[in-house]
């Protein structure tokens, strides 16, 4: 009995006690989740709130807490990454397609098929992040003076940063038409990240599929989540790096804001956003009849379509 063999024995004994089977899994994959996230919330916690002697200019804040974002989008990028592992193992076991136990199958292209979705992610994901990048880098590479020039205004003055904003009215036109082209571009790369996992494919050609999901309202309603998020995004950056460079506050009261914009800021944001492409993408599939989740690639190949039992079971007497 081969690998493909094997994979069938289990079939079975999933099918005849799925109950059993499912709380097993269960035991499998809660413990190390809980642990994951665990760790990393403790770890990002610690580096956000972690004072810091470069973060006494605009420019130091600014790096600081883009470095940060980026921390936290790769690790959950890994922890889904980490998730999609599970759809093909469940899909292998629940499935009624059966496994072709005459197929040859070794270890080596089982791993492939079993982190296919995961490479994908991975690809998709760093692409993006790269286009993400270069986008925010060119926008301070732009605005980095006058945009210190302003933080060091508030400072002075001991006004908010967002009023000393308001009254530069350039500055204002500027950030606005960077914001609504970042969270159009943005749109696309959301979906993507999502596309990616589902389907198996990345970088450009997960990128090329998010644009022929996002056709008529659906790409209006992906820039207006995006652009909310992102007005709320450049709001937390504009608390964070007053509290950094020019703030008063007492060293708790500080720290206190600082896990608020952490806590209830930057951690709803980066959920909301992986939430609300997931949700459009599923509704998108199923309003094409594609509602579960579908083979793809090598995991396709050695899935039989129906047991022939089945199937002659179904086919009409003469």
């Amino acid at each position: 009995m081969g690998l493909a063999g094997f994979l069938r024995k289990l079939q079975d004994i999933y099918t005849t006690h799925k109950l059993i089977s499912t709380i097993f899994l269960c035991f499998l994959i809660i413990p190390p989740t809980y642990f994951y996230s665990f760790y990393v919330w403790g770890h990002l916690s610690n580096v956000f709130l972690t004072n810091s002697k470069d973060l006494n200019s605009f420019v130091g804040a600014t790096f600081r807490y883009v470095s940060f974002i980026a921390q936290v989008e790769a690790f959950t990028v890994l922890g889904i990454s980490m998730f999609s592992l599970q759809m093909p193992i469940y899909y292998i076991l629940a499935s009624q397609k059966k496994v072709d136990s005459e197929a040859e199958l070794s270890i080596k292209s089982l791993i492939l098929i079993l982190t296919k979705p995961a490479r994908s992610l991975l690809v998709t994901w760093f692409l993006v992040r790269i286009i993400k990048l270069a986008y925010i880098f060119f926008g301070l590479l732009v605005l980095h003076r006058h945009m210190e020039l302003i933080t060091n205004s508030s400072c002075e003055q001991q006004h908010d940063l967002s009023q000393v904003l308001a009254s530069n009215i350039g500055t204002m036109i500027f950030v606005a038409g960077g914001v609504l082209i970042f969270a159009y571009v943005a749109t696309f790369g959301n979906l993507a990240i999502d596309i990616s996992v589902r389907e198996e494919i990345g970088g450009t050609r997960a990128l090329k599929k998010a644009s022929e999901v996002l056709e008529g309202k659906r790409k209006l309603i992906g820039f207006l989540v995006n652009l909310v998020l992102g007005v709320i995004s450049v709001w937390l950056f504009e608390g964070y790096v007053y509290l950094n460079t020019c703030s008063k506050v007492s060293v708790e009261s500080k720290r206190f804001m600082l896990m608020n914009i952490w806590h209830y800021g930057i951690y709803q944001v980066e959920f909301y956003t992986w939430i609300s492409f997931s949700f459009m993408y599923s509704m998108w599939k199923k309003d094409r009849g594609e509602v579960k989740f579908q083979p793809q690639g090598s995991l396709k190949r050695i899935l039989m379509e129906e047991e022939e039992e089945e199937e002659e079971e179904k086919e009409p007497l003469i």
